[in-house]
């Protein structure tokens, strides 16, 4: 008898899986997961609006979005920015589509010069669909 045709015990293949490994990948996907999606969805600016009794919703409309924190610091497309940089990069978003409104969402606590600052900004760059996002009041 030749002996590639012999089998001993010890050589059988167990024909079993083992599920621990593919159960700790499993759960540790899943952990991921569900950290990223939290990030994701909580938003990255964190402003308090000004309330208003006729709050416009810009929901489903392409906006260029500008974003001025309590502190001042300007955020476009929630990218932080400069004065300088927001003109440059607001030229070159308007003259792509002239359509696209301006949304300015501003904390009620900023130091009220940088607004007036943004706002001359794009008065000067001929900005003529602008809108200041506030939250509905009472």
């Amino acid at each position: 008898m030749s002996l590639r045709h012999r089998v001993s015990e010890e050589d059988e293949i167990l024909a079993q899986i083992n599920v621990i490994p593919l159960v700790d990948v499993s759960l540790v996907l899943l952990i991921i997961f569900i950290v990223t999606v939290s990030h994701i969805l909580t938003p990255s600016i964190k402003i308090n609006l000004p309330q208003s009794a006729r709050a416009s919703g810009m929901t489903g409309m392409e906006t260029i979005d500008i974003v001025i924190s309590s502190e001042g610091i300007i955020y476009l497309n929630d990218e932080i920015v400069t004065m300088k940089e927001l003109e440059k990069r607001v030229t070159a978003l308007h003259q792509k589509d002239p359509e696209r409104t301006v949304v300015i969402s501003v904390d009620k606590s900023t130091y009220f010069q940088r607004v007036i600052d943004a706002l001359d900004l794009l008065n000067g760059l001929g900005i003529a669909k602008l809108d200041i996002r506030t939250i509905k009041g009472n």
